[in-house]
């Protein structure tokens, strides 16, 4: 087994040409060829984003899960380098798809064809997980057994997982009833995945690359079952529909310090508007998963994802993903300047410390970049002097979850810290007044269908157009309506197997693509599903934002799509 500090190679490593190829080299030449295709799954039937919706065109969290892959690319003594990633970021960016409705599987039908991929890695989340069946029956109809069909994501880790989680055996696996392998087990989609990663990916997915690359002939789930070492750094869990074949990871941690930036391996191909036509990167902190908060309605939420990994280098780790990613951009895109957006929950887990920390170290060294992140509205409060140190060394622009002006319509939130210092909707025109003193534009998330009345709905809709029209912010919206997730079973089962699209076609879907995550079938329990006439109205309200106000936009990575 590969070790962690084997596997980060330089960049500026090459592949070995004839004349200087050492033993290492000619025996990863002996290896079957790789070829591999990675796909974030769609989440819609049919039909394009609107332009309304706020979305990136990167699948920065596939990007993540293959990054150790990629990295090896340039390390001679890997079969990654001999395969059909290697030759740069370039070449590695052209075996990557984010789809979003099976109005994109044409383009990805094409892919298959053109690569016959013998790896095929599938990045899903809920909504997510009808569009990963199809998109695994295509490449099932075109290349039969050829091809070794990974499934993970979100959707996998909230539905495969120990329990309890300190004892690592595969004894202790426990299949929510939305499991892929479960619903394989029982008929509901056999034949398709191979097998299911649940957790963290990024050691494993090369490892698994390793193993189909040494076997001569036709490999099989069982190889690699066979060939894998439970000491692959990681949480994670490798399952299939044999029950007597599965691994569960030793659990050895990964070191995040180590964790190579995406910029360089992938390249950088968005532009949000907000940033003025800069080239806009996605860079991590690689604190973990999920967010510091434990909101009841979050697929982030702490309960689920855990605790934030490593804080006290995280600065460091965020300021090297800056630095890579405004080189990178000066290198492909020379003049057009360099922005990013940071994919963080919540920016160092809002922690004060980190933030002047990442502040110290971009003070003493400055980079040539704009950059975005999220804070929620107590955090803007209560950390002013961190906004004012952040917008002086490059913060431009912040996102936040609005939610709702009424935190106790919906049940309460976790993030609702600072209720005695006001009304949820007061706090947030104090927030949006700290960002104007600061330079710094806002975006809002919000989230409907958590049991909040039409009224209510309406009401937040234009309180964001008066805030706007006094304020100059919010500058974008991300409307979305709550899903139901799986969360590891940690929330109220309403028997759902996630295999139903989120929402047919019909006038419904037309209207939701104006929003982020949006479902009427996979409702919060105890709430009433998206009414058509009301749903309509909040495509009128959010109309009348965008239209009175600037042009500029965000893009950020869609919820559904963080696999």
């Amino acid at each position: 087994m590969t070790s962690q500090n084997s596997t980060t190679s330089s960049l500026d490593e090459r592949i070995p040409t004839s004349q200087n190829a050492s033993k290492s080299d000619l025996a990863a030449l002996a290896c079957k060829p790789l070829r591999v295709l990675a796909v974030a799954a769609p989440d819609r039937i049919a039909g394009r984003k609107n332009s309304l919706g706020l979305d990136s065109t990167d699948p920065a969290s596939l990007f993540n899960a293959c990054r150790i892959a990629a990295q090896r690319t340039f390390s001679v003594d890997s079969a990654w380098a001999q395969s059909n990633w290697a030759g740069g970021r370039k070449e590695i960016r052209k075996h990557f798809a984010l789809l979003y409705s099976l109005d994109d599987l044409p383009s990805f039908t094409e892919m298959l064809l053109h690569v016959r991929p013998n790896l095929l890695l599938i990045g899903a989340m809920t909504l997510c997980m009808p569009g990963a069946v199809e998109c695994a029956r295509r490449a099932r109809d075109i290349l039969g057994n050829e091809v070794i069909i990974v499934l993970g994501g979100r959707h996998a880790t909230e539905t495969i997982y120990l329990s309890p989680s300190r004892i690592r055996t595969p004894e202790k696996i426990l299949h929510h009833r939305a499991s892929p392998i479960l619903l394989a087990r029982t008929g509901r989609i056999s034949g398709l995945f191979d097998a299911v990663v649940s957790g963290e990916g990024e050691y494993l997915i090369a490892e698994i690359g390793e193993i189909i690359a040494s076997i001569q002939g036709t490999c099989d789930v069982t190889s690699i079952i066979r060939n894998l070492a439970p000491e692959t750094p990681g949480d994670w869990i490798l399952s299939t529909v044999d029950p007597n074949n599965e691994v569960v990871s030793t659990g050895v941690p990964i070191d995040r310090n180590i964790l190579p930036p995406l910029a360089p391996l992938f390249g950088v191909s968005a532009a949000f508007d907000v940033f003025k036509g800069r080239m806009t990167a996605h860079v991590f902190s690689d604190t973990g998963p999920g967010c510091v908060y434990d909101c009841s309605f979050c697929s982030e939420r702490s309960g689920v994802t855990g605790r934030l990994a490593d804080l006290g280098n995280a600065p460091t780790r965020l300021y090297r993903q800056l630095a890579e990613a405004a080189k990178v951009i000066d290198e492909d895109s020379p003049g057009r300047g360099a922005s990013a957006f940071v994919e963080d929950s919540v920016l160092l887990g809002g922690s004060p410390r980190s933030i002047d920390l990442f502040c110290d170290l971009l003070e003493a060294d400055p980079i040539p970049i704009q950059f975005g992140a999220q804070l929620t509205i107590d955090q803007i409060l209560r950390r002013e002097t961190q906004v004012m140190r952040l917008a002086r060394v490059g913060l431009k622009y912040l996102f936040i979850g609005l939610e709702t002006f009424d935190p106790v319509e919906i049940g309460g939130m976790s993030k609702d810290l600072g209720s005695r210092e006001g009304s949820w909707h007061l706090r947030f025109r104090r927030a949006l007044d700290v960002l104007g003193r600061f330079g710094v534009a806002c975006g809002c998330a919000l989230l409907f269908g958590l049991g909040e009345a039409h009224a209510s709905r309406i009401a937040l809709l234009e309180a964001v157009v008066t805030e706007r029209a006094k304020r100059g912010n919010p500058l974008a919206l991300s409307a979305n309506w709550a899903v139901h997730h799986p969360l590891r079973g940690q929330v109220s089962d309403p028997g759902f197997d996630y295999l139903k699209w989120g929402t047919p076609e019909g006038p419904m879907l037309e209207l939701f693509h104006n929003f982020g995550e949006a479902s009427t079938e996979y409702c919060l329990v105890g709430t009433t599903p998206p009414n058509l006439e009301e749903v309509k109205e909040i495509n009128q309200a959010l109309e009348i934002f965008w239209k009175n106000g600037d042009s500029d936009t965000h893009c950020t990575s869609r919820p559904d799509k963080k696999t």
